[in-house]
């Protein structure tokens, strides 16, 4: 028994250095309960919203391309922006009341357990008072042989106690180390949540720039934008053209034996996300690209939605293409020979070198480069190297895989 009394003080040690100080919170538990499921419900209408503007998009995005049609998907792109902002500071208000609900419960438990703490202790000092004594002596001492049997049986029943009370507190150091760990991820989800907000005013404000400069080159004219969209048409294919060229010479030295297995990537996003062009010889590719062949995943994916590392790796390239190929884009080299890219990008959140974790924050989602609607176009290479071109910058060049076989 007392070897138990000597692990079990440990514990309490143990458990002791993991409670953190009491502070005073204003609201009660009750109250807090109240405030979380009131911004849970402000955040669903929010995001009712932002389906419904959402879906203006995707209709405006079946129509032709137009400057009229141009003009009015920026400015649902930007309300679509700005309903965002408005979701992430409830959730992050939503948020902060979580943590301190959690902060409160640790405290409550902190309490019990400085109850139970003594309860054993004082368990403890009577046990071992009865078996200093002995059971002999404590049977002998009884007047009759009822009253003897009855004080040894409050003997066991004491360690009985003890046994349950120590079982508990085992269970109460699981619950602190339940909501260190909610609470911890709680905090993490608070600070990605305030990265969205900022980052998301600064994608409203490169929308806005965007406007402002298309009317300002088109003139507000439409015959203006048809010819800029033309001769933007045309260089597209010349470098598409010459980049798939490349891409098919490089493919005959492709070594399948060199990429890694299955389940060594996660998708580069959270949720569910519709694929709206798989790897291959898709349809659309047959008709719009001169191979035939689309090297990469595209999902339909709003813009500013936020962007994570698919593996470990380290940043090979961070670039901008303008209005043709990629537009913002990102490369994450994973090992000596296989990259991955995530382009047509509004905002890239790491630089060139920086060491980024499966599933860290790079980037947010976007509509630059030459796309025909908000999107993530998702590459998988084997082998890398960054072409330049005139006016356009270095565009991430080399030979492709399917991601979906790396999943």
């Amino acid at each position: 028994m007392i070897d138990t009394l000597k692990k079990c003080s440990v514990c309490l040690l143990i458990i002791s250095a993991f409670i953190l100080p009491s502070p005073v919170f204003a609201l009660t538990e009750y109250e807090l309960q109240q405030q979380i499921e009131a911004k849970a419900k402000e955040l669903e209408t929010v995001n009712k919203q932002i389906d419904e503007t959402q879906g203006v998009l995707s209709e405006l995005g079946t129509q032709s391309k137009s400057l009229s049609q141009e003009i009015k998907s920026t400015d649902y792109t930007i309300k679509s922006l700005e309903l965002n902002i408005k979701s992430s500071q409830i959730n992050a208000t939503k948020l902060g009341f979580e943590i301190e609900d959690l902060g409160n419960k640790l405290i409550e438990t902190e309490d019990t357990i400085r109850s139970k703490k003594e309860t054993i202790a004082s368990l403890i000092r009577s046990i071992d008072e009865k078996e200093k004594e002995g059971i002999l002596e404590i049977f002998l001492r009884g007047s009759d042989l009822a009253s003897s049997v009855a004080d040894v049986s409050r003997l066991g029943q004491l360690q009985i106690n003890l046994s349950g009370e120590i079982v508990e507190l085992k269970n109460l150091s699981n619950d602190i180390n339940l909501t260190m760990g909610m609470s911890a991820e709680k905090k993490e989800q608070l600070e990605i949540e305030n990265a969205n907000l900022k980052n998301r005013k600064y994608i409203v404000e490169d929308q806005k720039t965007y406007k402002q400069t298309l009317l300002t080159q088109t003139k507000n004219q439409e015959s203006a934008y048809q010819k800029q969209l033309s001769e933007l048409e045309k260089k597209q294919l010349a470098i598409n053209d010459e980049i798939e060229d490349l891409e098919q010479s490089l493919r005959k030295d492709f070594n399948a034996s060199l990429a890694p297995g299955r389940g060594f990537l996660k998708k580069p996003f959270t949720g569910n996300k519709p694929l709206t062009q798989e790897y291959g010889a898709t349809a659309f590719a047959r008709t719009a690209y001169k191979t035939g062949f689309h090297n990469g995943m595209d999902y339909g994916i709003p813009v500013g939605t936020p962007l994570l590392a698919a593996a470990e790796g380290k940043v090979f390239a961070v670039g901008n293409n303008g209005r043709y190929q990629y537009g913002k884009y990102i490369v994450i080299k994973h090992n000596d020979n296989f990259f991955t890219l995530y382009a047509h990008l509004s905002r890239q959140s790491v630089s060139v070198g920086q060491s980024v974790k499966q599933g860290e924050l790079i980037g947010y989602s976007g509509n630059t480069g030459y796309s025909t609607g908000a999107h993530l176009h998702f590459g998988v290479y084997q082998t890398m190297e960054l072409k330049g071109f005139t006016g356009v910058g270095p565009v991430p060049v080399g030979v492709t895989m399917n991601p979906a076989d790396y999943f």
